[in-house]
């Protein structure tokens, strides 16, 4: 067996490249001939502004914090470019311009570098590449100790880097020693003792045709199932708006005080409901865990 010069190897090659390997070539996907594709791809809308978002974050003695935040749109995007349509899930979003582990798009995790955030977040009114809906939010969660839940909007006019403490909705902040101090979004687990009573709020958007409403003149319910099952009739919950908004937070009181629902220790898929009229959505939005 002869290997080819190692200088004229192609860089990200192995020493010895698969092509030398008998028997090997026809399973190295690296040398295998691409098809041609059936699809005409055309790519995210290159015109699409995003914003590098920042902040600082120590504790009372200088030391910075550790931990991670996590930014969730309020809507589902669709852009239409060029005569095609891009779809954007509802997900989990950012990209964390810091090199630390886990930090991957779509994880949910933009961690913390010597107390900074520094992430790529998709601007709130891209409006010249025909964005649907033209203007959303982010809802974000500071998942440390002492964190804070609030809303921001990140216009495409922000001066990079825009301080997020700039960017917050007036009134959407949660903070953690407050009566909703647990925020809660799809995806999200959220832990409580047996033997506490506090309240658990949840984000909701609503929107027709694109365009966000208020839906607090509507009931909202919650239900509370443990396993795969989806709610009945006789599951649900009255809950409540808190007032103001967007975001619009519904919640409910959980633990054996002042008539709060006592739910036995077990891990619990949290559903809601808006009682409209006529349409009656309802949805899961994250996991709770009474201990």
């Amino acid at each position: 067996m002869s290997y080819p010069d190692i200088a004229q190897q192609t860089i990200g090659e192995p020493l010895a490249s698969p092509w030398y390997t008998p028997g090997w070539t026809s399973q190295d996907p690296a040398y295998q001939v691409i098809p041609e594709t059936q699809f005409n791809i055309a790519g995210f809308p290159t015109a699409a502004t995003y914003v590098t978002v920042t902040a600082n974050y120590f504790d009372d003695d200088g030391n910075p914090i550790s931990g991670f935040l996590t930014f969730y749109p309020s809507s589902a995007l669709t852009f239409t470019y060029n005569s095609v349509t891009t779809v954007i899930p509802q997900r989990f979003v950012g990209r964390n311009l810091w090199d630390v582990p886990g930090a991957y798009w779509g994880t949910g995790h933009m961690y913390l570098h010597n107390g900074n955030l520094l992430v790529n977040l998709l601007a709130t009114d891209n409006a010249g590449v025909n964005m649907s809906p033209v203007n959303f939010t982010y809802s974000v969660v500071e998942n440390w100790l002492g964190g804070r839940s609030y809303t921001i909007t990140v216009p495409s006019a922000s001066t990079s880097p825009a301080d997020i403490n700039s960017l917050i909705i007036p009134g959407s902040i949660i903070l953690p020693d407050s009566s909703s101090n647990l925020p809660l979004v799809p995806d999200i687990t959220v832990s409580i003792a047996a033997i506490s009573t506090v309240y658990l709020p949840a984000n909701i958007s609503a929107s027709i045709g694109g365009i966000s409403f208020n839906p607090t003149s509507d009931e909202v319910d919650f239900a509370f199932i443990s396993g795969s099952a989806k709610p009945q009739s006789g599951d649900w919950n009255t809950g409540s708006w808190i007032v103001g908004g967007p975001p619009y937070i519904a919640e409910i009181l959980i633990g054996p005080e002042n008539s709060g629902l006592v739910l036995p220790v077990n891990s619990y898929t949290v559903w809601c409901r808006v009682v409209a009229t006529p349409q009656v959505p309802i949805f899961p939005v994250g996991t709770l865990i009474i201990y």
